[in-house]
């Protein structure tokens, strides 16, 4: 068996800062003083700007959680925007907690920052403003927006290199894949609920390796596919764009956990090719069998950690990615 873990994230806190009712280059003076005095958080190691859009405190510190554990793969500024409810007051305020601290990197420390803003009245409705002054230059943006989809109007895009986004969160809306798809259209997009199913993809693209197995791929008949809205539509779209089937032999179901299904023929031979998770087990089981001939089964076990290695495998590509949009436009013609 098979199995996927991550390196365990030694972090220490350097310095920390917080204040209510500041202003964005007060919030950059304190980051700067912080950095200024420790020796260890002297020279700077981040490779991007990472922008994460939430709703309440606690989802800042969950998403948080999770960019922790991305350990020194990528060291970031990580500036937090909790998108607060104001109650009907328009009176902008941001209240602010900024630190710095060191997490291992090969033996050395290196230096990671977090700014998180609780954003208030009107200055909600003007998040990309806020982006800028903690952009680092000559480093790319990326923009995570964790609990929702930005249109194509939102003005967030404008300061993003790179949008992340998760459909399997928002996948109960009828035009969430229709949205992601136009996002695509004008900045480059990772989809979380993708990246994480990577691990069904490779097992599923090497069940058919080998001159035994590959020639069912000719003649398929069956396609099914079940779980949450977004990861059965997106894995559907990724096999239907691979072979160009049509859409008479994919059938699409709702189940907890994505379990997908082949059935093809060669030379008068039946075959089966399938993945699945069995109940809440954190194990896919791969399996092939063909009438009259061999019989295959595989396993990979993955761990808690794998929403932080979804994020940390989406942030290594930092451009577009053909074949997420290439499914995602099947996806938006299965769903038709």
């Amino acid at each position: 068996m098979e199995v996927v873990t991550a390196p365990s994230v030694s972090l220490s806190t350097i310095g920390s800062w917080q204040a209510e009712g500041v202003r964005a280059d007060q919030v950059v003076s304190a980051l700067s003083e912080l950095r200024r005095h420790e020796e260890r958080a002297a020279t700077r190691t981040s490779v991007m700007t990472l922008v994460i859009v939430v709703r309440t405190p606690e989802e800042a510190q969950s998403h948080l959680d999770v960019v922790r554990h991305l350990g020194a793969r990528h060291p970031s500024r990580t500036l937090v925007l909790v998108f607060c409810d104001d109650d009907g007051d328009d009176e902008s305020r941001m209240d602010a907690d900024v630190s710095v601290s060191a997490i291992e990197r090969g033996g050395r420390q290196v230096a990671v920052e977090e700014v998180v803003l609780e954003v208030r009245g009107q200055a909600r409705y003007h998040l990309d403003s806020l982006v800028r002054p903690f952009a680092l230059p000559d480093l790319p943006i990326a923009v995570w927006v964790a609990t929702d989809l930005p249109g194509r109007g939102d003005p967030l895009l404008t300061a993003a290199d790179r949008v992340v986004v998760d459909t399997r969160v928002v996948g109960y809306k009828r035009d969430a894949l229709n949205t992601a798809y136009s996002l695509t259209h004008r900045v480059a997009v990772t989809d979380l609920s993708w990246w994480r199913l990577k691990p069904w993809r490779n097992l599923f693209a090497s069940l058919f390796e080998g001159h035994v197995y590959r020639p069912f791929l000719r003649n398929v008949q069956h396609l099914e596919v079940s779980g949450h809205a977004g990861p059965r539509h997106l894995f559907a779209g990724w096999v239907v764009s691979r072979l160009d089937l049509p859409r008479t032999v994919v059938h699409l179901d709702d189940a907890e956990h994505l379990s997908a299904k082949l059935v093809a023929s060669h030379e008068g031979r039946r075959g089966s090719f399938a993945v699945e998770r069995k109940g809440d087990e954190r194990v896919i089981d791969a399996s092939v069998e063909i009438e009259a001939g061999p019989q295959f089964q595989q396993k990979m076990q993955f761990g808690e950690d794998w929403q932080s290695r979804a994020v940390a495998d989406a942030l290594s590509h930092m451009g577009h990615n053909e074949t997420y949009e290439a499914a995602l436009e099947a996806a938006l013609r299965l769903l038709r």
